[in-house]
């Protein structure tokens, strides 16, 4: 019996030792001789299994989604002292990103083999994304620009000491039940961009205001800094309201840098008692 190039070309030649070759190796190709490099299957992979299998398990976990968010803001007394201005940026947020981190490390050479070591740890809080709904006052761009106007003199250029320009944000992952199931706590945050705003005669939509800021570390359920309330020489605390008392605390009644004195905290205390005649 002879073979055309037909037979050649649609891979007819060799087919039986191929699938023999297949057999022989079948098992072997991801383990070194006489030890597996892993171990047996972790989870069970019938459709419905005991708990193991993937279906089981996603049938009885209650994932996170990202439409479930809060942010609390925290705006320095000097900028905005007003409740219902943080209410309503905590309403209007419609995204935000989650912090993250990064340990640095340095190459360690012990003969011909590399090594790393760690050498710090940074908190990835250089460039945060707000996202909000634009109101047609524009409160929020008019407030943002404020803040940085504040922080910098828009005329002289003059910077301010960063205690009176920090602000603090929380975000707060929720639940389907609105519970707070995590938080990261931004803290020394200072604004650092305010974005374009597009607008567009062909594009009927809202517009949206970005605004970016930095922040010089956070705090989480497994993250404690732990470096405390920065005070100035007479021991007035100039920045805002700090630490496990005022975190994830909605404002309900007053506004927390009022509740802290507001702008008088950040001034020192003027005695005016005439001194006594000797």
């Amino acid at each position: 019996m002879g073979f055309s190039l037909k037979d050649f070309l649609r891979g007819a030649i060799g087919r039986g030792r191929l699938a023999s070759h297949k057999a022989n190796v079948a098992g072997t190709n991801f383990h070194t001789a006489g030890g597996p490099l892993t171990s047996g299957p972790l989870t069970n992979y019938e459709e419905y299994g005991d708990g193991e299998s993937f279906r089981s398990h996603i049938n009885t976990t209650q994932l996170a989604t990202t439409e479930r968010f809060e942010c609390q803001f925290y705006f320095p007394p000097a900028v905005s002292s007003s409740q219902d201005f943080s209410k309503d940026c905590t309403l209007m947020c419609e995204e935000v990103q989650i912090p993250g981190m990064v340990l640095t490390n340095k190459e360690f050479n012990v003969g011909q083999w590399t090594h790393y070591r760690n050498t710090n740890m940074q908190f990835l809080g250089n460039e945060i994304n707000f996202t909000f709904y634009t109101p047609a006052d524009w409160i929020h761009r008019a407030m943002f620009e404020s803040w940085m106007a504040y922080c910098v003199n828009p005329t002289s250029k003059e910077v301010r000491f960063p205690q009176e320009t920090w602000g603090e944000v929380s975000i707060n992952a929720l639940d389907k039940q609105n519970n707070y199931r995590a938080s990261w706590h931004l803290y020394e945050v200072t604004p650092k961009v305010l974005n374009l705003i597009p607008l567009s005669m062909g594009a009927v939509g809202v517009a949206r205001t970005t605004l970016i800021v930095s922040a010089t570390y956070w705090e989480s359920k497994a993250i404690n800094v732990q470096t405390g309330p920065v005070d100035d020489v007479d021991g007035n605390i100039n920045i805002v309201p700090h630490r496990q008392k005022y975190r994830n605390k909605i404002f309900r009644q007053d506004n927390s840098f009022e509740m802290m004195g507001g702008v008088d905290r950040l001034v020192p205390p003027v005695d005016n008692t005439p001194p006594d005649d000797e």
